[in-house]
């Protein structure tokens, strides 16, 4: 999908009326992204120059057309189905939902008054544009059309694909009698292909003495589904290394990589590992999970504050020791862990790499590695592979192993910078974990919890009575202090929320700290210390936040771990 281009002066005059940005800015934004000002928009929201809500706001001010964002919408699946998703590709739009006869398209372009006619031509059907990003539709096609029908047409068309319904082992005289001596050429993109119209998690080929097996795993469902001669299983291995940019030679340790194999409408991720068995090498390709974060996410989306913004700006540029990523749960600290990993990209990290015991984003030109217990490839197998690498960063997503936090420990002695995650209900709770193996050498911990944001259509504002105000403040009588609630809307499903923000609490580790912790003093000493420095727990991270509508004084007080 190649994003629209579009001129928008109205919007840059309305930027510098606003004062949203500095005068001049705006043409070297403008060189910077060959005129595009849907870029510019994009930019700016990730910059968090303004609120995507407002910044929006003021696109569709400029060109006269109500804004939607598709994060909070609900789409109604067979209005989606009416326009074929080739077109919704190739155009950036998509169908919402219907209302009495007329049909809401979302797309960057809802000026283009041809796009307009001939959705209504193929959709039969009245339609109403409605602007939303470029990258908000793409998400919303991903995400809305699960249909593989793109990937089956082109799977049809290889001759290779003809030998796979052979009830025997297939041969060199297979392809030749069945598609032709050249398709086996072809039979890696073919057992690919299969496998992601059968929306199989992995496919493993195993060597035995005579022939190789291609098991298919299915929900966890281990089936065989191919039987295949030596002959075409080194075709095939050879095929595949070849696509993994591995070396052709036979592996006598685990080899790991990883394969972007291009279809139809999209790009998959596979992960590849070589194992060596008695009979050849068994081979583990495990299709990437496709429901994946929404957003390649930023820092300045999560909802930081600035202190706490500028407590990581420190140890983001310079790269030292362990930054440390805790939460109740691995969930809550994923999205964290992936925008803090770009923020070292932009800070100048040029080669960075992952451990993950499951992978929740794929970045581009980044070597993520998942862990794969059954096939023996461990966090200390792909630790060790990435460090042969020296990348600026490599980030593990969980480090509760005491291999895993030796091995750190000597690899910082030499320079290596880590990012590493740990299950823990605060910030403390992740030092305790730690302290005696890597305490010493960590720079700063994060900590996260994932609370329910408030639906912004139905949000209810209130006063707080007189008690709340003493539960919550040092409060002398000074003017009314207000919260939010939740009511309920179509828009939220009659819930009052959509979707959720994180709380945070940042612990910065002084050298008074690490002294301390060098020490072997208790937490609770460590605890004393930092407040000094300023220290703010997560309870008064979500406080402000309910104070300022994005979630409820109700919600906060039914998570562990917060004094409300």
């Amino acid at each position: 999908m190649t994003s629209p281009k579009i001129e928008n002066p109205q919007f840059f005059k309305l930027l510098e009326e606003k004062q949203i940005i500095p005068d001049g800015f705006i043409q070297d934004l403008l060189d910077e992204l060959e005129g595009n000002a849907l870029d510019v928009l994009a930019t700016l929201i990730q910059s968090g120059a303004g609120t995507k809500r407002q910044l929006c706001q003021l696109w569709c001010d400029s060109i006269g057309i109500a804004h939607v964002d598709l994060e909070k919408s609900l789409f109604q699946s067979h209005i989606v189905r009416k326009l074929p998703e080739r077109f919704a590709r190739k155009h950036y739009a998509i169908p919402i939902y219907q209302m009495g006869n007329t049909v809401t398209i979302a797309t960057p372009t809802p000026d283009n008054a041809a796009l307009a006619k001939e959705i209504e031509g193929l959709i039969n059907a009245p339609v109403n544009l409605v602007f939303a990003l470029p990258a908000d539709v793409e998400w919303a096609i991903e995400n809305e059309y699960q249909t593989n029908t793109a990937l089956c047409e082109f799977f049809t068309k290889i001759a290779a694909s003809k030998v796979l319904s052979a009830t025997s082992p297939i041969t060199e005289k297979t392809f030749e009698q069945i598609a032709g001596k050249e398709a086996i050429q072809q039979f890696h993109i073919c057992l690919i292909l299969l496998g992601i119209t059968e929306n199989v998690s992995e496919i493993q080929i195993d060597p035995e003495k005579d022939v190789a097996k291609i098991h298919f795993i299915v929900n966890n469902t281990f089936q065989e589904r191919l039987r295949i001669d030596k002959f075409v299983y080194h075709s095939l291995l050879t095929q595949l290394k070849a696509m993994a940019r591995m070396s052709g030679a036979a592996c006598f340790d685990p080899k790991y990589s990883r394969i972007v194999f291009p279809a139809p409408g999209k790009k998959f991720d596979i992960q590849f590992l070589s194992l060596p068995g008695d009979f050849g090498e068994k081979i583990f390709l495990k299709l990437m999970d496709r429901s994946t974060l929404q957003r390649n996410p930023q820092l300045s989306a999560l909802y930081i504050s600035q202190k706490h913004t500028l407590a990581l700006a420190g140890p983001i540029n310079t790269r030292k020791g362990v930054m440390l990523v805790s939460g109740p749960v691995p969930a809550d600290f994923t999205e964290l862990s992936y925008a803090l990993i770009n923020a070292f990209r932009s800070s100048g990290a040029n080669k960075i790499m992952t451990v993950e015991d499951a992978i929740g984003w794929l970045f581009k030109d980044i070597e993520q590695y998942q862990v794969n217990p059954k096939a023996r490839f461990n966090r200390t197998d792909a630790l060790k592979t990435c460090l042969s690498h020296h990348p600026d960063v490599i980030y593990i997503q969980n480090i509760n192993d005491p291999e895993i936090s030796g091995a750190i420990h000597q690899a910082t002695e030499s320079g290596q910078f880590f990012l590493a995650g740990i299950e823990a209900a605060d910030a403390f709770g992740a030092l305790n974990i730690v302290k005696l193996s890597i305490g010493s050498i960590i720079s700063v911990i994060i900590n996260q919890q994932s609370v329910r944001r408030l639906c912004d259509h139905c949000k209810e504002k209130y006063p707080l009575s007189l008690k709340e105000m003493d539960e919550l403040f040092i409060y002398q009588g000074h003017p009314e202090i207000y919260a939010w609630r939740e009511t309920g809307c179509p828009y939220c499903k009659h819930t009052g929320f959509a979707g959720h923000i994180g709380i945070y609490e940042v612990l910065v580790i002084h050298p008074e700290i690490r002294n301390l912790i060098t020490g072997n003093a208790s937490i609770k000493e460590i605890q004393l210390k930092s407040l000094q420095f300023g220290f703010k727990n997560k309870t008064h991270d979500g406080i402000k936040k309910a104070l300022r509508g994005l979630t409820t004084l109700a919600e906060l007080k039914t998570l562990n771990h917060l004094m409300i």
